[in-house]
C-alpha cells in the first residue's frame, strides 16, 4: 500500500484511490477534507502518472488554496507541486480573461471594477442620463439578471443604464468583478479554441466547498467537461445563498451525474464529542439536505453559557474571559464571531480599551486603503490601463494641479468628439503650457520611463518607482506626517509578503496580477498574516477556519436566527459557528439589546440554544 494512504481512514482512503471519473465527497465538518483533496492529488499524480499540471483545483478563499498548495507540495515535491493551479474561481477567471480576453475586446491590463466601483458609475449615469428610476432599483435588475436584453420591456429604465453600465466597462477596458466567471463563460461559449486550450490543459478538475457553487460557476465547470471531475463539499456549510450560490447543486449532482460515486466523511477530528453532540442535534432541525451524522474523536469540556445585562456588559464579560483564557493558551488561539459585523465592531472597541492584541477579519484592509498608500496603487492602475477613465480621474486628484468638473467635462466632449480615450485627448495637450493635462503626462511618462530603466516588474518595485517619481513619502516627511510615511513602508511590507507567499507557490507575482488581486482578495486575506491577536468575525467570514477556543456572542433571538434570513440558510450558518472551535466553544448573550431608537428592550435567547440541548 502506498505510503500516502497512511493515516487515512476507510472512507478517506476509498475517496482518494478510487478509479471513478466523477465522484462526490460529501465532507462533514473537520473529517479532513482538505487531506482527501490533496492525497488524492498525490495519490493521481505518483500512482497513476497524472501531471499537477493537467489538474485545476478551484477553492473558495486564498487562504485555502495557499494551505493545499503547500500540503501538495509536502507530498509530492516543490517542482510537481508548484505546476498544480490551485486558487479561486475569480483567480482562475482573471487568467483567462489576460490570455483570452482580447477576444471579448478586454486588453491583458484590464481593471477590475469592484462593488463601490459599480455603485459610483452606476450613480454617475443615473445622474446624466436622468432616467425614471432608483439606483437601488437598478443595483437589483443588476443583481438578478446575467443579462439585460431579454428584460428591456419589462424594466426599460433600469436596462438603459444598465447596457450604459456594460458599454462603460467595454470603454475604460475593465470589467465588473461579479461579471468575471460571467465573462469567461462567454468567451468560452464564442470562443471554441479558448475553451480547448483548456480543456486540454486540465483533464482533471477539482473543486472545493462545492456547496457554495453559482450559476456561473457551475456553468463553467460544464462547459469545461473535464474527464476526471472530484467535487468534495458539505450542504450543511452552505451558508453563501444571498451571493447566488446555490445548496441545490450539491444535492442534485448525483441526478446531474448519473454513475457517479459518492462518499461521505462523517468522522470528524476537530472537535469535542460535546461540541459535536450540539452541532448534530442542531442541523436535525433542518429537511433539505443529504444525511450524515458526524462523529467525534475526542472528548473535552462542556460548552459553556454566559449571559449579560447588556451588550456592553456582554462585551466586557468576554474580554475578561479571554483575559482569563491566555493563562494557558496563546491570543492567537482564540476567535471570538458573531452574526452580525455591527456586533463585533463593538465588541472590538472594548477588547481594544482593554489592551487585548485583535485581528479584524474583514473584506476592508486598511493597509492597501489609507489616503498616500491608495494614491501610489490608483496611479500603478493607471500606468497598467491607461484606458481607465475612472482611474484618470483619481490620479489627477493625487498630487497634480486639480482640474475643475467643466475642465474635466471638456476634455471627455473632446475624447468623444474625436473618438479617443480621455488619456489620448490629454497627450494632444501635453505640449501646451496653460493646460491641465501637460504636468500629468509629463508625470506618467516619468514614472514608465523609470520602470522601463530598472527593468521594474516586481509590485514593490513598481510601487517604489511610483512613490520615488510623485515623491509622496519625501513630502511626508518634510510635513512631519510620521504616521502617513509609517502607513507608507506597512504597504511595502505587505505588498513583498504578497510577492514572497506567490514565489513560494510558484505563481505569478507580476504588477498586472497584484493589481487585479486587490480587487478580487477574499476576506481571510488578513489570516494569511501570522499576527498573535484574538480574531474577530461574522460567522461567514469564518467559513473553512477553525480555533482552539470560540466565543460565539449575541445568541439572542431575532439577532440569530436573523429575523431576515431564510430559515434553513440561517442554521446552517449557527451550524459553521458550533463546528470551529477544536476544544472549546463558550456561547454568550445580553439580557437586553437596543432598539432602532437607541432604547434597550428585553431581548429572547436564541432558539438555537434549545436545538442544540444547551
Amino acid at each position: 500500500m502506498s505510503a500516502l494512504l497512511n493515516g487515512l481512514n476507510p472512507a478517506q482512503r476509498a475517496a482518494v484511490t478510487s478509479t471513478a471519473p466523477v465522484i462526490l465527497t460529501l465532507a462533514g465538518a473537520g473529517s479532513g477534507k482538505t487531506r482527501v483533496l490533496t492525497h488524492r492529488i498525490a495519490h493521481l499524480n505518483q500512482e497513476h502518472r497524472v501531471g499537477t499540471s493537467n489538474m485545476l483545483a478551484l477553492t473558495f478563499t486564498r487562504l485555502a488554496g495557499k494551505e493545499m498548495k503547500e500540503r501538495v507540495m509536502a507530498l509530492v515535491g516543490e517542482t510537481q507541486g508548484k505546476k498544480l493551479y490551485c486558487n479561486t474561481f475569480h483567480a482562475f477567471a482573471a487568467g483567462v480573461l489576460s490570455r483570452w480576453g482580447h477576444k471579448l475586446g478586454i486588453d491583458p491590463g484590464y481593471t477590475i471594477y469592484d462593488q463601490k466601483d459599480r455603485v459610483d458609475i452606476m450613480q454617475t449615469i443615473i445622474d446624466e442620463l436622468k432616467p425614471r428610476t432608483t439606483l437601488k432599483k437598478v443595483l437589483g435588475r443588476f443583481d438578478n439578471l446575467r443579462g439585460v436584453n431579454s428584460e428591456k420591456a419589462n424594466y426599460p429604465e433600469e436596462c438603459r443604464v444598465l447596457l450604459e453600465y456594460d458599454f462603460r466597462l467595454r470603454q475604460n477596458n475593465a470589467v465588473d468583478i461579479d461579471r468575471m466567471i460571467d465573462l469567461v463563460v462567454k468567451l468560452w461559449t464564442i470562443c471554441p479554441e479558448a475553451l480547448e486550450e483548456y480543456r486540454r490543459d486540465y483533464t482533471h478538475v477539482f473543486v472545493d466547498e462545492f456547496q457554495d457553487t453559482s450559476d456561473d460557476q457551475m456553468e463553467m465547470i460544464k462547459l469545461l467537461q473535464p474527464a476526471h471531475l472530484f467535487v468534495v463539499g458539505d450542504d450543511y456549510q452552505a451558508i453563501y445563498g444571498w451571493r447566488k450560490a446555490r445548496v441545490e447543486y450539491i444535492l442534485s449532482f448525483p441526478d446531474q451525474y448519473p454513475g457517479c460515486e459518492v462518499f461521505k466523511l462523517e468522522d470528524n477530528y476537530r472537535s469535542t464529542s460535546q461540541i459535536i453532540t450540539a452541532a448534530n442535534s442542531l442541523i436535525k432541525h433542518n429537511t433539505y439536505q443529504t444525511k450524515k451524522t458526524l462523529i467525534a474523536q475526542k472528548e473535552g469540556p462542556p460548552i459553556k453559557f454566559m449571559f449579560a445585562r447588556d451588550q456592553l456588559q456582554e462585551a466586557l464579560t468576554i474580554g475578561k474571559l479571554i483575559e482569563s483564557l491566555t493563562a494557558y493558551i496563546s491570543y492567537s488561539d482564540i476567535a471570538v464571531m458573531a452574526r452580525t459585523n455591527a456586533m463585533i465592531e463593538g465588541i472590538e472597541v472594548v477588547l481594544d480599551s482593554m489592551g487585548i492584541p485583535v485581528l479584524r477579519v474583514t473584506g476592508v484592509d486598511e493597509t492597501y486603503k489609507n489616503p498616500g498608500t491608495h494614491g501610489i496603487l490608483e496611479w500603478m492602475d493607471l500606468i497598467n490601463n491607461k484606458r481607465d477613465t475612472m482611474t484618470i480621474k483619481k490620479c489627477l486628484k493625487f498630487f497634480i494641479n486639480q482640474p475643475n468638473d467643466l475642465q474635466l467635462k471638456e476634455l471627455e466632449l473632446e475624447a468623444m468628439r474625436k473618438d479617443i480615450t480621455p488619456f489620448e485627448a490629454m497627450e494632444l495637450h501635453q505640449q501646451d503650457d496653460n493646460h491641465f493635462s501637460q504636468p500629468f503626462i509629463k508625470k506618467v511618462r516619468e514614472i514608465e520611463l523609470a520602470i522601463k530603466n530598472e527593468n521594474a516588474y516586481t509590485p514593490s518595485h513598481c510601487y517604489e518607482i511610483t512613490d520615488r517619481c510623485l515623491g509622496t513619502t519625501e513630502y511626508y516627511k518634510r510635513a512631519g506626517l510620521t504616521n502617513r510615511v509609517g502607513d507608507m513602508q506597512k504597504t511595502m511590507a505587505a505588498i513583498k509578503a504578497w510577492e514572497k507567499s506567490k514565489t513560494d507557490l510558484g505563481e505569478s507575482r507580476t504588477v498586472q496580477t497584484f493589481l487585479k488581486w486587490l480587487r478580487y482578495r477574499d476576506v481571510q486575506e488578513k489570516l494569511i498574516e501570522k499576527k498573535q491577536a484574538v480574531k474577530l468575525m461574522t460567522i461567514h467570514a469564518s467559513k473553512g477556519l477553525e480555533f482552539s477556543i470560540v466565543i460565539l456572542a449575541g445568541m439572542n433571538q431575532g439577532v440569530f436566527p436573523s429575523k431576515r434570513a431564510e430559515p434553513e440558510e440561517e442554521r446552517r450558518v449557527c451550524y459553521v459557528a458550533v463546528t470551529r472551535p477544536k476544544q472549546q466553544l463558550i456561547i454568550t448573550r445580553s439580557e437586553t439589546v437596543r432598539d432602532f431608537r437607541g432604547s434597550p428592550v428585553e431581548a429572547e435567547e436564541s432558539q438555537y440554544l434549545g436545538e442544540m440541548g444547551i
